[in-house]
């Protein structure tokens, strides 16, 4: 026998769901292979002479590779997308975003968006001769007024560290009623949750180093859309300045996709018992958290977000930056750190971070899968013993 078996009949994967997308991981074997992809790890590909570059699969490992096509698919197929591009980091996915506003143009994104996203564009893309509107993307009128001019807005909900909710339908109207593409940063609400295509997002992007990849074991970053021609001009952006992902990190983060689902939901009930818990306690003056029905984002939420708002959410201390550390350092469960979305529980003080617009007694919880009461009983003997 030779040749390669015939792999299964695909199944589109808008007649599964988001657990099953997962799992499938981007991936078909064929008879007799394994059910888990081969890492792939060759940077460059064997083709014949002079191979005519529109029908040749794979040349050379900063263009394609079928390293990124699984964890690319699954990315696209969660989000109910045409095209996935993979990016050695969340960064590296949202600026070819960010320079599709034109030079004599607005540029329009949430004044509390990531820092790291909101200081980039303020110190790379502005001096390109694009204007960098802040704004409260949680007041219509303002959003309104703020895309005349524009030529794309960026969107994040809920956003980090505060976690406001946008109206993502009623910013698709502003948006097509101008002609302003924009794309939304979906990290925190995870392709589980929220789909922004079908609000009438031009792109999604996601870190893919926290909930999509979720043990803290990686860096890379994931746009996508709908449009060809923006995705021909995203990969030709990836191609050029070499920021594609790695093949051994493309394979861990398949991995890490296929129990996505199952995670986020463990992750999201959790965040939401524990965000009701401190709204209770003597020590914490406010909690951010969409899934509280004081929320000011609570029905925009339950309206576009699918079976739970999240594992993030942020709360503030009476004592301030001394006690919000204090916490910090008393907390044996919580592993201080940065980052978010892993199955370890993190927790940090934002304000330690240049340019960050958190408060100084705010404290961000990123909720993971061990047991609720373990978190809640070291959060609890935390505050207390900080107070």
């Amino acid at each position: 026998m030779t040749g390669k078996p015939a792999g299964r009949e695909h199944l589109p994967a808008n007649e599964l769901g988001a657990s099953t997308v997962s799992v499938r991981g981007g991936f078909e074997p064929a008879v007799g292979e394994g059910i888990s992809p081969p890492m792939q790890l060759s940077s460059t590909f064997h083709h014949p002479i002079d191979p005519d570059p529109n029908v040749l699969p794979f040349s050379y490992g900063r263009d394609r590779s079928p390293a990124f096509e699984p964890i690319e698919r699954t990315i696209a197929d969660l989000e109910g997308g045409r095209f996935g591009l993979a990016f050695n980091a969340g960064m590296s996915a949202a600026i070819p975003l960010l320079f599709e506003a034109k030079p004599g143009t607005a540029l329009v994104m949430p004044a509390d968006c990531y820092f790291g996203i909101r200081v980039y564009a303020e110190t790379e893309v502005a001096p390109r001769g694009v204007e960098v509107r802040l704004v409260d993307q949680t007041d219509l009128a303002a959003v309104e007024r703020a895309l005349d001019g524009a030529s794309f807005f960026w969107t994040e909900t809920p956003t980090n560290p505060y976690l406001a909710v946008a109206d993502l339908e009623a910013i698709g109207k502003l948006c097509a009623a101008k002609g302003v593409p924009w794309a939304t940063d979906n990290t925190f609400a995870t392709p589980i949750l929220q789909n922004p295509l079908e609000w009438g997002a031009t792109a999604v992007m996601h870190s893919v180093t926290k909930y999509i990849a979720g043990h803290s074991d990686l860096v890379m970053g994931a746009v996508v859309t709908n449009d060809e021609a923006l995705f021909g001009r995203l990969r030709a952006y990836r191609g050029k300045n070499g920021t594609q992902p790695d093949g051994f990190g493309s394979w861990l983060a398949r991995r890490g996709a296929q129990t996505l689902a199952i995670r986020v939901r463990q992750q999201t009930s959790s965040a939401l018992a524990i965000a009701t818990r401190l709204q209770a306690h003597p020590h914490v003056t406010r909690v951010y958290y969409p899934g509280l029905p004081g929320h000011p984002g609570h029905e925009i939420a339950a309206k576009q977000m699918k079976g739970g708002f999240g594992g993030m959410l942020s709360f503030e201390v009476k004592g301030g930056a001394a006690e919000a550390e204090a916490v910090i350092a008393a907390c044996r469960v919580w592993m201080p750190a940065t980052s978010l979305g892993s199955v370890e529980s993190l927790i940090e003080r934002r304000a330690r971070w240049t340019g960050e617009v958190a408060g100084p007694a705010l404290i961000r919880l990123s909720v993971g899968i061990e047991d609720l009461e373990d978190l809640w009983h070291d959060l609890e003997r935390a505050l207390l013993a900080a107070g």
